[in-house]
Formats: structure tokens, sequence, C-alpha cells
């Protein structure tokens, strides 16, 4: 034997740690929860915070990366929203100082159904594969602007009274939500009359702390099957329920998006009910957090375009087209970080059989006329979003692709008939109950009386 094999023999190889992104974002977030310091949990006024953004492109960080970026920030004490990669600071002719710790973002990027090849051919050279096709997922290493030397101060914009007032005021008066002024102390949406109910504005210290209460309130209405269908809110019953805190959590969470885009102030006298399920719910499931956020920045967007819409389906379809797309997100740093894109992008560029892009759209677009047909020309159309979710409601119909499911009077829902095995009849009411990009369980069901308030 060698001196050289003898040394080879003697080495120990450490298995390379593989880090897991979202469990380590949802560790911070349920140890800040523990010490009452989550972004959602501290009190924002008007201007004291900013959305993070990336300073080289003047784009916001997105879902479960901005809720990331300000945990971290709040944890290590800055006050400067900028977050930027070490190169882009070299660009700039700016440097990181030596020894400073960067967090971490992540990054997906989904090919448009578009860029699919149209043409098919015999020729393996000609027909790009699969693989080339695939999402893609990256994380990076960013640092905050107090760590870099050379970067201009950060000069916090100011969001006066009177402009809180006026952006508030304009989304309450172009969402046309129903709103009764008829408490003392509290205030709540009623989903089965699609009611807001808040004190008068003369309860309230200042005029801008009404806004904050109002949009609170109105991220909650945003939920409605009309509106954005939200599954939290739609199957939230009663206090307690799993639904209910993870509803409340997204409430909150896009109260936090509103304040750091409008300065519209962020409350949190009501938390300490929440707290304990809101732990529970990420301990239990690491991609939570990254839901939440997800659907609390959609609401966010909503409600922000109601701010120059004059018409909430006119939001919706803004919302709806952004939010739908396949292309990459440009405008906002991140990309889509949701896995529930990843598994809807895979079943429509996988499926059985001859089930390809074209064909997938084919059958889309029957469910679209069906649903048309069957709800007016109104009717909004959902993608089941397979990640996770329960779908409640009357099977109207199915076209060569899809089962279609009626939510309510005015949308419906496409399911994939390849993730159903057996495929519920027209007319039957069924739940379809999803996890991790399947479904698990496919129900008869009556409809329940639901609890009537969703509290703040």
């Amino acid at each position: 034997m060698t001196p050289e094999t003898r040394e080879n023999e003697s080495r120990t190889y450490e298995p390379k740690v593989i880090r897991d992104f979202r469990q380590e974002v949802t560790d911070q977030i349920i140890q800040m929860l523990d010490s009452g310091t989550a972004p959602w949990q501290k009190p924002w006024e008007a201007g004291s915070f900013g959305l993070p953004f990336n300073p080289t492109t003047q784009h916001a960080y997105r879902g479960g990366n901005a809720i990331h970026l300000m945990a971290t920030g709040i944890q290590r004490g800055y006050d400067d929203p900028r977050w930027l990669t070490y190169k882009q600071a070299a660009e700039k002719g700016w440097q990181v100082r030596k020894g400073e710790k960067g967090a971490q973002i992540e990054y997906w990027e989904f090919p448009s159904r578009q860029e699919a090849p149209t043409k098919k051919t015999d020729s393996p050279a000609e027909n790009p594969r699969e693989e080339e096709q695939r999402p893609v997922h990256r994380v990076y290493t960013v640092f905050n602007g107090k760590q870099i030397d050379g970067i201009q101060p950060y000069e916090r914009k100011e969001h006066p009274e009177w402009e809180v007032v006026q952006s508030g005021e304009q989304i309450l008066q172009n969402s046309g939500a129903k709103i009764l002024h008829d408490r003392s102390d509290d205030a709540f949406y009623d989903r089965l009359h699609d009611l807001v109910h808040l004190p008068h504005k003369a309860a309230f210290q200042k005029s801008a702390d009404y806004y904050g209460t109002a949009l609170h309130e109105l991220g909650h209405w945003s939920g409605h099957p009309d509106r954005l269908n939200r599954q939290t809110l739609t199957d939230s019953y009663r206090f307690g329920d799993p639904n209910y805190a993870k509803e409340e959590l997204r409430a909150e969470l896009t109260s936090v998006f509103l304040a750091a885009e409008r300065g519209i102030p962020h409350d949190t006298a009501r938390h300490a009910a929440y707290v304990r399920s809101w732990i529970q719910a990420l301990k239990d499931d690491k991609n939570e957090i990254f839901r939440a956020a997800k659907d609390a920045n959609r609401a966010a967007d909503f409600l922000l375009t109601l701010e120059r819409e004059q018409s909430v389906a006119k939001a919706l379809e803004t919302v709806e087209a952004h939010s739908q797309s396949g292309a990459p997100d440009r405008r906002f740093e991140g990309g889509k970080e949701t896995s529930d894109q990843v598994s809807s992008f895979k079943k429509h560029r996988s499926g059985k059989g001859s089930t390809g892009v074209a064909a997938i759209d084919d059958s889309l677009a029957e469910v679209k006329a069906l649903s048309v047909r069957a709800l007016g020309d109104n009717a909004r159309i959902y993608n089941a979003q397979t990640d996770s979710g329960i779908y409640r409601g009357e099977i109207i119909g199915e076209t060569q692709h899809h089962v279609v499911q009626k939510l309510s009077q005015s949308s419906t829902v496409a399911h994939l008939k390849h993730l159903l095995g057996s495929v519920p009849g027209v007319g039957q009411n069924v739940a379809l109950r999803y996890s991790n990009g399947r479904i698990i369980d496919v129900a008869q069901f009556q409809p329940k009386a639901q609890a009537k308030e969703i509290a703040r």
C-alpha cells in the first residue's frame, strides 16, 4: 500500500449539508412570534418603515422574501429597507464591509406557456426537452444598506396624514364595499352578508387610524368568492379553527404591506388570541408563511389597484393578469417564490398521454365557455391551487382535461382530471382536498352554516 493510498483512506469526507431556506425562514418567524417581535406584531406608523427593495433595480421584494427581509432587519436593528447582492454593490462602486453577514432570498422563474414549442418533429435535436423548460430556483445572499460603505444614506419617504387619508378614502370609495358604522370599539367583516362593520371615524384618535382599521377589514373582504376567492376565508367556520387564524394572518400581512406602501397605520392590539395558532400553523408546514405572504401580496395589490381603478372588476382583471401570467415577474425582485407556482407549472408541462401545453390551453378555453354559459358573462375562473386547499361546490361540467366546479354564483374552479382518479358526476356536491400537488380526498358534502364574522 502506497503512502498516497494510506492518506486517501485516512481522510474522512463530511457530506455536504443542504440548507433548507424555507425551514430557516419559518424557524426565524416562529422565534420572533414567541418573543412578540414578528413584523406584523409591531405597530407601524406612517413613514416608519418601507417595503424591502433593491436599490439597483428599484424593484420591491415580494411575498416570503419581503417578510424574511423585514424580519431580519428588525432582528439586526436596520432602519434601511435596501437589500442587494455583493456583486450589485460592487458594480455601483460600493463595498460590503468585511465580516458582514448577509440574508438569503429565493428566486423562482417560470417560462411562459407561450415559450413552449408549438411545432413537433421527429428529430430530438429540434424538440426541446422538458428539462430545458423547467422552472429556475435559486437562493441568493443579499446585504442591507447599513452593511455597505459608499452607498448614500437612505432618505425615508414621508407619508403626511392627509396623504394616508386620501389613499384610504379612495380605496374604500372605489371598492364599493358595504360598510356599516355601527360598532363602538370593535371591527369585523361579516362574510355571510358581505358587510364590513366599523366604529364611527370620531372613535379614532387620528383619521389615519380609522383607515388602518378599515383596510384591515377590507383585506378580509378581498377574499370573498366573488373577488380573490381566498380559501382561508371561504373555509373558515369559527374562531379557533386553523383556517380562521390563517385568514387573520393574511389580513395582518396585508396591513403590513399597505403600511409599507402607503403609510397606512398597522395596529397590533388584538394579536394575542392568534399567536399560538400562528406558531402551530408554521410548525406544521414550512410553506405556510410563504403562502400567507403570497396571498397577502395579492390582497394588497388588489386594494392598491382600487386606489386608481373605479371598478372592482377592472382591479381583479389587473391582479389576475399579473398573478396568472407564466412569464417571469420583472416588476418585483425575487420572481414568483411560491411552491403553488411550481406545482401548477409542472402540471401544465407534463400531464398524461397526449396532454401538452396546447391541449391544456384548449381545455381551459372550454372551461371558460362552460362557466360563462352556466354563470353569465362575468363568470370568473380559477385554476385549482394544488399545493394545498379545499374546494367545495357543485360539479357543473367537464372538458377534455378538466372538471369544472361551481364555487359561487359568479366563480368556478378547474381541476385537472388526471389528479382526480375517479371523476365526480355533474350535479354532485363535493369537497376536493389538495396537498403537495395531489388530491388526497374527494368527499360528498352538504353546505354548512358558516360563521358570520371574521373578527379583527
